[in-house]
């Protein structure tokens, strides 16, 4: 048990032979135990809270709290009754009765810090925010220690989410808030990065955006380092709820040099790009551009960049990123709905797309990938997309039943995905009746030949082949939708390793 670790009374050594067989799931000899003790020590509250707790795990819930309160209401101050009342309530699902035993705990012993912390944290699981904040200062007070101060803000942070009146939030619990911060970093007390993260949120929900970005950039920024690129992350969502595109597009080129695997810096790029192109932006004539460097306000310029982007990766024999070719793809599109011919610089969308299945087709990522992009492809070119996906894939030679199949899960993987994406295509859906069902029976074929890559899976792990049962199923509904009949009566469990 939890409290074991912490019973340092003279009865230490009588208890710890309940403590032992509560630990091991042996309940009933710790009530026996208990009761021997208690015999003894008719004072011993410990001892009746631990044999309520064994009492509580034998399913007697009600004697259980019975003896519990006997010495609740005792209003005990030892760490052993109290951390085994904690656990009981926890395990009766009562956190709302550990606040009124560490209440009367601190009313007892005004000046414990352990003690006032616990009335904290108990005041935290239920939610008791304003009770909360009183305590984290209750506790400053006796221990001025920054993350005691930064409970009680954090707590005031808390009503204000919590209200169901956005006006209170706004007027009084974070100004409050603020103001407490405020008086931390003038007096020069801000030590951790957990504080300078918790003034942000608040200036953030005030939609003080300016203050914020201030904030960011100062010596407080520097706090900012536990998650990687944090601070420059902050700044670039910043620049974009103040609208500043030059500060935003120069921040993602410079994060996508770092990093030209993630998307979210692709994104505020090109939303960045075409607000500058909107706002016909011109960088001044002398200084840099803006705060954070050299701004691409033109198509030419980002034309270039995804093209430098790509080179660099072309440039790599192995592990290549498909965040700049997926790039390429959205840039095109954005491209196409301004109407804009530098479209056909960067490639037919059908060739690209072919080679990014080429790379990425084994990865279970690429379905999800190239599906956001066939509307980039003309009703025509539909076919012509799905048979040249499919000669990238490695199949065996066809069987008796006419169905070829891969040769290893890679393989199995590329068949997946041109599947799914035949479906997303509508394919599937232009089948006839008899067309459906030999999909259904070449999918059911896949699966089976599937499961000989997944003979080491446990049964509760997914097999590499359990998609096209997924497949198959949603085939059966298009059949159900169209005829109201019922096809099939078979469907193979997935969860097993044999047909």
């Amino acid at each position: 048990m939890a409290a074991r670790g912490h019973v340092q009374d003279p009865n230490d050594r009588r208890l710890r032979p309940i403590y032992d067989y509560l630990d091991n799931g042996n309940n009933k000899m710790a009530i026996q135990q208990a009761d021997k003790l208690l015999k003894k020590h008719k004072d011993l509250h410990c001892a009746k809270v631990l044999k309520a707790i064994g009492l509580q795990r034998t399913a007697k819930q009600d004697e259980a709290f019975t003896l519990a309160q006997e010495v609740a209401v005792l209003e005990p101050t030892d760490d052993n009754s109290l951390q085994a009342l904690t656990i009981l309530y926890r395990e009766m699902h009562r956190p709302e009765l550990v606040t009124k035993l560490y209440e009367a705990a601190v009313r007892k012993v005004p000046t414990s810090e352990e003690y006032h912390s616990h009335l904290f944290m108990a005041y935290a699981r239920v939610g008791e925010y304003k009770k909360m904040q009183q305590a984290g200062m209750a506790l400053y007070k006796i221990v001025p220690k920054n993350p005691y101060y930064f409970w009680s803000v954090m707590s005031l942070v808390m009503q204000a989410i919590s209200a169901q009146d956005e006006k209170l939030s706004q007027t009084m619990f974070l100004p409050l808030a603020e103001r407490m911060v405020e008086k931390m970093v003038k007096e020069e007390k801000i030590e951790a990065e957990a504080e300078v993260q918790l003034y942000f949120m608040i200036l953030e929900r005030l939609g003080k955006y300016v203050e914020a970005l201030e904030v960011v950039q100062g010596p407080l920024g520097e706090k900012l380092t536990s998650e990687l690129q944090s601070r420059e992350n902050k700044c670039m969502m910043l620049y974009r709820r103040l609208e500043r595109w030059a500060e935003c597009n120069a921040l993602s080129c410079k994060l996508l040099l770092k990093n030209p695997d993630d998307w979210q810096f692709y994104l505020l790029y090109f939303d960045s790009l075409f607000h500058l192109i909107d706002q016909s932006w011109t960088p001044p004539q002398e200084g840099t551009h803006s705060a954070e460097g050299e701004v691409h306000a033109s198509i030419s310029q980002a034309l270039s960049f995804m093209e430098d982007r790509i080179a660099t990766e072309e440039a790599k024999e192995s592990k290549h990123l498909r965040g700049p070719y997926l790039a390429r793809l959205e840039l095109i599109r954005r491209l196409r709905e301004r109407s804009c011919p530098e479209a056909q610089q960067l490639g037919e969308p059908l060739e690209l797309m072919f080679q990014f299945f080429v790379k990425f087709g084994d990865k279970p990522c690429c379905i999800t990938d190239l599906k956001i992009f066939l509307d980039l492809l003309t009703p025509d070119q539909h076919v012509q997309f799905i048979n040249r996906l499919m000669e990238a894939v490695p199949l065996g030679a066809p069987g008796e039943d006419g169905v070829a199949f891969p040769g290893d899960t890679r393989a199995l993987q590329r068949h997946l995905c041109v599947t799914q994406l035949s479906r997303s295509l509508g394919q599937q859906h232009a089948l006839n009746t008899q067309g459906k069902l030999g999909l259904i029976k070449e999918l059911k074929a896949h699966y089976r030949h599937g499961l000989q890559f997944g003979k080491s899976c446990l049964k509760t792990e997914l097999q590499f082949s359990d998609m096209y049962c997924l497949m198959a199923a949603h085939v059966y509904i298009d059949l159900w939708l169209e005829t109201s009949e019922v096809w099939g009566s078979w469907m193979p469990n997935t969860s097993s390793t044999t047909p």
